[in-house]
């Protein structure tokens, strides 16, 4: 799986002209169609060249094209039910693939740098995360990161007398079951112990396992640093279940997490009061970035906007014109995307960018101070 530190050294490569091609390609599980898949590639790239505004000037290189579809070829099966991203290039030295976890829109860009935005969305929608385990007796906390799962911690607290013995008129049962009451409580304050030595900077996503009743004790017990993390829960027996069994399980929890948060949003976004820090239209995004006061980007899945970037005066713009640049058509370069162009923008100056399914703007940025061109 690939990091952001990976996506932000990619970012990093640029050339002279549009003539990195990115490529993002849907692998099946049936081997039976990887045939037509370097014939898709192929096409992908072609309708993109086609596809881009005359202005940006796409190069496509021949080398390129066949180096593509020639990985695509021969590692398909490698990339079962991924997406594979491509990045290829070879007046920069670049030739990169990254399989991406699940299923991703069909696409190909043809810019001066990789094209990042599914990449981006890709790693915010499938975050490293991690599982805790838990009952009265015993804790297994995992970290889990697309196929790569991690044993944290492990504990197994000794054994209580069965109630079955409860002796005369149940007086050793209920002994027994305040014992059980006691060293539940001090297991479950181990096992916290151990969550919070084990938060880290990221604040991965917390998903909790065992039975419903013993969950919810659980939760209970929790203080709020660590049950803000918690993603949701899934009913599962110590006893029998696998770590892989738990990924398994805790996939559709994350991807439940993960839309509800993006859901929240774009909610808080559209709920802002006036004459707050907040823009939801293009133009006051464009400013923002340019005086480097987007704090957080909230950009809409499926939508390209055409326009030019200025790398002397900084400005993102819907035409050459609106460059403060004293020649704008020396300074300015068409670009096939300026959602993509205002996301490493805000990644470059520290800022965060988050992907929406659904939203009633093109862009939206939350800012670090207003920008008389940028508030609505």
């Amino acid at each position: 799986m690939i990091t952001r530190t990976q996506a932000d050294k990619l970012r990093t490569t640029r050339a002279d002209e549009p003539a990195v091609i990115s490529v993002y390609l849907t692998v099946p599980l049936d081997l039976a169609q990887h045939r037509g898949l370097p014939t898709r590639a192929r096409e992908l790239v072609k309708a993109a060249a086609i596809d881009t505004p005359e202005q940006c000037g796409a190069q496509v290189r021949g080398t390129d094209l066949d180096a593509v579809a020639q990985a695509v070829s021969v590692h398909s099966h490698e990339w079962l039910g991924h997406t594979a991203a491509i990045f290829a290039c070879a007046d920069v030295g670049l030739f990169e693939v990254v399989p991406l976890p699940g299923t991703l829109p069909e696409l190909a860009v043809i810019a001066a740098r990789p094209y990042i935005r599914p990449l981006l969305a890709s790693i915010q929608r499938h975050p490293a995360y991690r599982a805790a385990l838990v009952d009265t007796r015993y804790a297994w906390i995992l970290n889990i990161s697309d196929d790569h799962i991690e044993t944290v911690a492990e504990r197994k607290d000794p054994g209580v007398p069965s109630t079955g013995f409860s002796g005369w008129w149940g007086l050793e049962g209920y002994r027994v079951q305040q014992r059980i009451m006691t060293l539940s409580k001090q297991h479950f304050k181990d096992t916290i112990a151990i969550l919070e030595r084990t938060i880290d900077s990221e604040r991965r996503p917390l998903v909790l396992g065992g039975h419903e009743a013993e969950i919810n004790q659980f939760l209970g017990t929790l203080p709020k640093a660590v049950r803000q993390d918690v993603a949701g829960s899934v009913n599962v027996d110590l006893q029998t279940v696998t770590p892989g069994r738990m990924r398994e399980l805790a996939t559709p929890v994350i991807d439940h997490w993960v839309q509800e948060s993006e859901e929240q949003l774009v909610t808080d976004v559209l709920n802002q009061p006036p004459n707050t820090a907040v823009t939801t239209r293009l133009n006051g995004c464009l400013a923002a970035s340019r005086a480097r006061a987007v704090a957080h980007l909230v950009l809409p899945d499926g939508q390209l906007v055409p326009g030019y970037a200025c790398d002397t005066c900084g400005a993102l713009s819907a035409t050459s014109a609106d460059c403060d640049c004293p020649d704008p058509q020396q300074t300015c370069r068409a670009v096939p995307d300026l959602l993509d162009e205002l996301a490493n923008r805000t990644l470059d100056s520290g800022g965060k960018v988050t992907s929406v399914r659904k939203a009633p703007f093109t862009v939206a940025a939350r800012l670090r101070f207003p920008v008389a061109a940028a508030t609505s």
